[in-house]
């Protein structure tokens, strides 16, 4: 009966010992999908871990495991840069099968790109960039475009020149004309027009 009686009480104190330092820890994992991450920064968070999520990720787990029955909230820390994440059905109670239904989506901001145009006199000019256009009409002073995501490279062509004029961007020598995107509204190359 005594020696019972010891097993009891030291089971009792490991017990206690182990809930104290999380030696018990979860069994469940924690994580779910992640769309359009194409930024770095991003941090999501549960309880009192964070986790960063790298660009590209199209997953994501938490390296703490939960147990059946334990709630969780999903929520994010630190929005990447240049970029705005949302979280769906980030919180709920765990069951008994690791939780992967949280859907972490990301859209990158954008801003518009644009630029001065100088001498158009006639109609007929159409500038490209990727698979949007825009023809300014003549003595059109300017071209835009109007959504280029943060931080992507750009390259400008002339699709189509004016009757009877030649353009061409400031600084280049070709017809197009490159840089990067910056993370407000972008002044891009002046386009000079000129009579053939």
């Amino acid at each position: 009966m005594k020696n019972l009686y010891l097993r009891s009480m030291l089971a009792a104190a490991c017990a206690v010992t182990l809930a104290a330092c999380g030696g018990s820890g979860g069994n469940l994992y924690l994580g779910g999908q992640v769309y359009g991450l194409a930024k770095t920064g991003l941090i999501l968070q549960n309880g009192s871990e964070e986790l960063p999520v790298a660009s590209g990720s199209s997953s994501f787990y938490f390296t703490k495991l939960i147990n059946t029955d334990d709630r969780y909230d999903i929520k994010i820390k630190q929005q990447p840069a240049g970029a705005v994440c949302t979280i769906t059905n980030g919180s709920g109670k765990a069951s008994s099968y690791s939780v992967t239904t949280a859907v972490v989506s990301c859209i990158t901001n954008t801003y518009v790109l644009s630029g001065s145009i100088t001498g158009l006199t006639a109609d007929g000019l159409h500038l490209v960039m990727g698979s949007t256009g825009t023809s300014p009409l003549a003595g059109a002073t300017s071209y835009e475009f109007k959504a280029v995501a943060d931080g992507d490279p750009y390259s400008i062509s002339i699709g189509a020149q004016p009757k009877g004029q030649t353009c061409r961007f400031q600084g280049s020598t070709s017809s197009d004309t490159v840089g990067t995107m910056g993370s407000a509204a972008t002044t891009a190359a002046t386009l000079d027009c000129t009579p053939q």
